[in-house]
């Protein structure tokens, strides 16, 4: 993973109204230790286990956020684009926030139900995608390369990158059990 200093991302001089980055790493862990605290606060058993930093990916497109468990103890990510929209940042943080909870590692029924309990409190939609302010489609629109399309029941799938799938369509299949080919793209 590549984590750029958070010092070279943020600055209090920054130009908020050009849209600009706008909090400092002591805003960003206080908001998460916030946030941590409001749905202990409703009943949801969120870990104590968390690291106080909040880290900064600034390579992040296609995810907003991400909480990984490592050395014992919980690390929350965020993307660096989130640092422009606050509110979704909030909804972020609460998302990978949920992660840290008992049995809830994955998107299961047990982390839907916390999601559920604390967007309707705290006045936000969380969900598993979610798409970013100004943003129409996918968080990093990739070209499309290759497709690959199934012989039994013309099922299409679009590829970016050459992948083994590409490079060998023959040795797997579609989820009818078809085979796939190789379409030619331009």
């Amino acid at each position: 993973m590549n984590f750029t200093p958070f010092s070279l991302i943020l600055s209090s001089e920054k130009d908020v109204s050009k849209g600009d980055v706008f909090m400092n790493q002591e805003e960003l862990n206080r908001a998460l230790a916030e946030m941590a605290e409001a749905l202990r606060g409703l009943g949801i058993p969120v870990s104590c286990k968390i690291q106080p930093d909040v880290l900064i990916n600034s390579r992040a497109k296609r995810r907003l956020g991400c909480c990984y468990y490592q050395n014992g103890s919980f690390t929350i990510e965020v993307s660096a684009m989130l640092l422009e929209q606050p509110e979704k940042l909030r909804q972020t943080l609460a998302h990978e926030l949920l992660h840290t909870c008992p049995g809830c590692r994955n998107h299961g029924e047990r982390w839907k139900a916390h999601a559920q309990k604390a967007g309707e409190v705290l006045g936000f939609s969380i969900q598993r995608l979610a798409p970013v302010e100004g943003e129409t489609g996918p968080l990093r629109h990739d070209t499309i390369k290759y497709v690959l399309e199934c012989e039994r029941c013309g099922a299409r799938i679009y590829r970016a990158r050459l992948s083994k799938a590409v490079k060998r369509p023959w040795r797997y299949r579609c989820k009818c059990g078809g085979k796939l080919k190789r379409e030619r793209i331009g």
